[in-house]
C-alpha cells in the first residue's frame, strides 16, 4: 500500500480531494493531508512518504521549497504540483527538480488521477528494478569480518564496548559508533527461515536494511545467535539537529523500517520483526538487559500469529511485557487484547489521529500489516470500525447536547464542517441540520 501526502493551505481543497481518492476504488493508498507547509514537514519527519500532491503556492515556505526538505527523509517520494498559476518560473523550477507533474488546480480531478496513477507506475517499476537487483545480490553471500562479529555478540552479551576497544585482539577492528553520542540499537526476527536458504534469507534483510538506511545513520551489525539481526545506530548531529526531541530519530526510523518489512514480505515472502532500544548514550550498561526484553517479547508476539511487528521499548508498559513473558498469554487471549486495544485507542483519540499509523505504534504493528491483521481477525475493515466510531459519536453528541454542529464535527475529528456533512450524509442519507431537527 502506497501513502499520499496532500498539502494545500485551503481547506476545502485538501479535504475534497481526500474524499475524491477515498471515493476511487481504483486506489488503494493511505491518505495523510496538511494544510500548511510546516504540517506537512511534521509528517514527513514520522511517515513514510511514496506520493506527494501539493499546492505550489503557500505562505511562509512554497511547495518548491517544501520538496527539498521532503527529500531529505524521503527522495524515493514522487512529486505532483498544483497551481491556480502557470507562470513559466514555477514551471522551470518544477521541472529542474524532477517533479512528476504540474497541473492547474482548473483542469479538474481527473488529470490528478492520473498523475498519481502513473506515479504509482513509476514507483512499481522503481520497486522491481530494485528487487531484480537484489535478486542478482542475493546469489552472493557478504560476509561480515569474523573479529568485528565477535566483538559485537561480546557488547550484547553485556561486555564494555571501551574494555574491547582496550584489548589487543580487537585493535584493527574499526568500530564507527562513538559511546558518547546518542546511539541505540534494532533487532530483528525473520520468520520461516528453511534449510540452506536461512543465511541466504538473512544476509539479504541486511542489505535490503542497508539500501534504505540513510547515510546520515552509521551503522554496524551482525546476526547474532538464533538467528537474530542486530544493528548498532547512531544518527548523525546534522540529522538529530532535525528533531525537536530525542524520540523523533525513533520514529522516523519506524517509517524506515516499514519500508524494509513490506519488501521483504514482497520479495523473500517473509515477515520480518523489529525491536528497537532506548538511547544507549550513558545506558551502555543496559545493552543485555534490552535485548533479551526485546527479545522475548517479539518472539512471544510472533508464537501468538503476530508478525510484522516493530516493537519501541520506550512505549512498552511493564505489564504488557510480562503478559507476553514466557508464553503466559493463549493465542486467541493475545489476538483479542490487540483488537480490544486498538479500538480503546480508536474510542479514546476519535477528535485526534487515528491513522493506521498512530495506531500501529500503540499495539506494535507495520500500518500495513494492522490494516490486514484487523480484517483477519474482525472480518470487518478498520476503516470501517473508525468511521463507525465517528457516526457514533457525532449521533450521541447531537441527541445528548446542545453543542454546534461545528464543534461535534471537531469532537469526532473532522476539521472541516464541509467534509463532516458530506460524510454524515453519505452514512445517514440526511445533513447533520436535518437529523437534529427531525
Amino acid at each position: 500500500m502506497y501513502r499520499l501526502l496532500i498539502v494545500d493551505d485551503e481547506p476545502t481543497i485538501v479535504n475534497g480531494l481526500v474524499q475524491l481518492f477515498q471515493e476511487n476504488t481504483e486506489f488503494e493508498l493511505d491518505i495523510c493531508k496538511a494544510y500548511s507547509s510546516k504540517e506537512a514537514l511534521n509528517i514527513a519527519m514520522t511517515t513514510k512518504l511514496d506520493i506527494l500532491v501539493c499546492d505550489i503556492r503557500m505562505p511562509q515556505k512554497n511547495g518548491l521549497q517544501l520538496v527539498d526538505e521532503i527529500a531529505y527523509y524521503w527522495p524515493l517520494c514522487r512529486i505532483i504540483f498544483l497551481t491556480g498559476y502557470s507562470e513559466f518560473e514555477y514551471v522551470y523550477e518544477a521541472l529542474r527538480k524532477k517533479v512528476d507533474n504540474y497541473i492547474l488546480k482548473t483542469e479538474g480531478i481527473e488529470p490528478i488521477f492520473q498523475a498519481v496513477k502513473v506515479a504509482i507506475s513509476k514507483l512499481e517499476e522503481e520497486n522491481n528494478l530494485r528487487r531484480q537487483q537484489e535478486r542478482v545480490q542475493m546469489q552472493f553471500q557478504i560476509a561480515e569480518p569474523f573479529l568485528k562479529n565477535e566483538l559485537l555478540e561480546r557488547v550484547f552479551n553485556g561486555v564494555s564496548l571501551i574494555f574491547l576497544r582496550c584489548e589487543p585482539r580487537y585493535e584493527e577492528v574499526d568500530i564507527r559508533i562513538s559511546i558518547d553520542q546518542p546511539a541505540f540499537f534494532l533487532i530483528g526476527q525473520v520468520d520461516r527461515l528453511e534449510g540452506h536458504k536461512s543465511k541466504i534469507n538473512l544476509q539479504t534483510v541486511q542489505r535490503i536494511f542497508d539500501n534504505y538506511l540513510p547515510p546520515s545513520i552509521v551503522c554496524e551489525k551482525v546476526i547474532y545467535p538464533d538467528d537474530v539481526l542486530v544493528w548498532l545506530l547512531q544518527p548523525g548531529e546534522e540529522l538529530m539537529s532535525r528533531f525537536q526531541e530525542g524520540r523523533g530519530i525513533v520514529v522516523y526510523m519506524r517509517g524506515i523500517l516499514e519500508l524494509v518489512q513490506n519488501e521483504c514480505e514482497e520479495l523473500l515472502r517473509v515477515s520480518v520483526s523489529f525491536g528497537m532500544s532506548r538511547n544507549l548514550m550513558n545506558n551502555w550498561d543496559t545493552i543485555r538487559l534490552q535485548y533479551k526484553s526485546l527479545h522475548s517479547m517479539i518472539q512471544n508476539m510472533a508464537s501468538l500469529g503476530q508478525n510484522m511487528v516493530i516493537v519501541d521499548i520506550e512505549k512498552t508498559s511493564a505489564h504488557e511485557e510480562s503478559l507476553y513473558e514466557g508464553g503466559r498469554i493463549q493465542q486467541d487471549d493475545g489476538n483479542t487484547l490487540v483488537i480490544e486495544k486498538i479500538q480503546r485507542y480508536v474510542d479514546k483519540n476519535l477528535s485526534g489521529d487515528v491513522s493506521l499509523t498512530a495506531i500501529a505504534e500503540e499495539v506494535h504493528f507495520n500500518p500495513s500489516y494492522l490494516s490486514r491483521y484487523y480484517k483477519q481477525m474482525t472480518g470487518h475493515n478498520l476503516l470501517e470500525y473508525i468511521q463507525t466510531k465517528k457516526l457514533d459519536g457525532a449521533i450521541h453528541l447531537m441527541e445528548n447536547t446542545t453543542l454546534r454542529l461545528n464543534e461535534i464535527a471537531i469532537r469526532v475529528g473532522f476539521d472541516s464542517h464541509s467534509y463532516f456533512t458530506t460524510f454524515f450524509k453519505k452514512k445517514m442519507g440526511l445533513s447533520p441540520q436535518e437529523y437534529r431537527n427531525k
